[in-house]
C-alpha cells in the first residue's frame, strides 16, 4: 500500500479516536489497547456506562476484524487483489453513516459500534499491507517496530538496508497524533466538521492507493 495512503488511514484513526473518547461517552474505538484499560479501570469502579461503552467498542472492532480479514483473503481471476479495496470501502461507508448519524443524533452507542467495525477493517486492511509490524489504529506496536527499526540501524555491522523502514512508522505515529488534533479542535470550533475528517481522510487514502495501483507504484 501506498505510504500516503497508510499516513491518511492513520489520521482517520486518530480522528476516530478523539472522536469518540471526547463526545462519545469517553471511550476508543480505535485504539484497543487503551480501551482495554478503560474497560478495566470502569469495572473496577464499578462504572456501568463505561462498561457498556468500551464493551461495545471492543466487540465491535472484533467483528469489523473478523469481516476484514475475509474480505481481504479474496482474490479475483488473475491474482488481482479486490479484498483490500472493498474492506476500504466498507470501512469508508461506516464512516459515512456514522457522519450522518451524528448530524441526526441517533444513539451513542450505534455510533461508538459502527466506528469500532470501521477501525477493526481498517486495521485488517492494514495488517495486510504492511504487516504484524505496522498499524494504523494503535501506537504501541507501531512504536516498538520504529525503534526496533532504528536500533538495528544503529548497530555495529547492522547493514546500511535496516532503516529503510523508519520514515512510514514514524510517519504513522505523527498522523495518528495530527487525526486527534484536528478532530479535538473541530470539536471545539465547529462541532458539525468533526465526524467528517475520518470519512474525507479514508476516502483520499483509497483513492490515492488505487491511482498508485494503477501507476505500478
Amino acid at each position: 500500500m501506498a505510504r500516503f495512503s497508510v499516513l491518511g488511514l492513520a489520521l482517520a484513526a486518530g480522528a476516530v479516536d478523539a472522536l469518540s473518547f471526547l463526545a462519545l461517552g469517553e471511550v476508543f474505538t480505535a485504539n484497543m489497547t487503551g480501551n482495554v484499560v478503560l474497560l478495566g479501570l470502569a469495572v473496577g469502579y464499578g462504572r456501568t456506562a463505561h462498561v457498556m461503552g468500551s464493551g461495545l467498542a471492543f466487540a465491535g472492532f472484533c467483528a469489523g476484524l473478523a469481516a476484514g480479514f475475509l474480505l481481504v483473503g479474496r482474490r479475483a481471476a488473475g491474482g488481482a487483489v479486490r479484498g483490500p479495496a472493498a474492506t476500504l470501502g466498507l470501512e469508508l461507508v461506516l464512516l459515512a453513516g456514522i457522519a450522518v448519524g451524528w448530524a441526526e443524533q441517533v444513539p451513542r452507542p450505534a455510533l461508538v459500534a459502527g466506528s469500532a467495525v470501521a477501525m477493526g477493517l481498517q486495521s485488517a486492511v492494514t495488517r495486510w499491507a504492511g504487516g504484524s509490524g505496522l498499524s494504523t489504529t494503535y501506537v504501541t506496536g507501531t512504536v516498538t517496530g520504529l525503534a526496533g527499526q532504528v536500533l538495528a540501524l544503529r548497530s555495529p555491522g547492522s547493514g546500511q538496508d535496516k532503516g529503510g523502514g523508519v520514515g512510514r512508522p514514524l510517519g504513522v505515529v505523527l498522523a495518528l497524533a495530527a487525526g486527534a488534533v484536528i478532530a479535538a479542535l473541530a470539536l471545539r470550533l465547529y462541532e458539525p466538521a468533526a465526524p467528517l475528517i475520518a470519512p474525507v481522510a479514508v476516502a483520499v487514502a483509497a483513492g490515492w492507493w488505487a491511482w498508485s495501483a494503477r501507476r505500478g507504484r
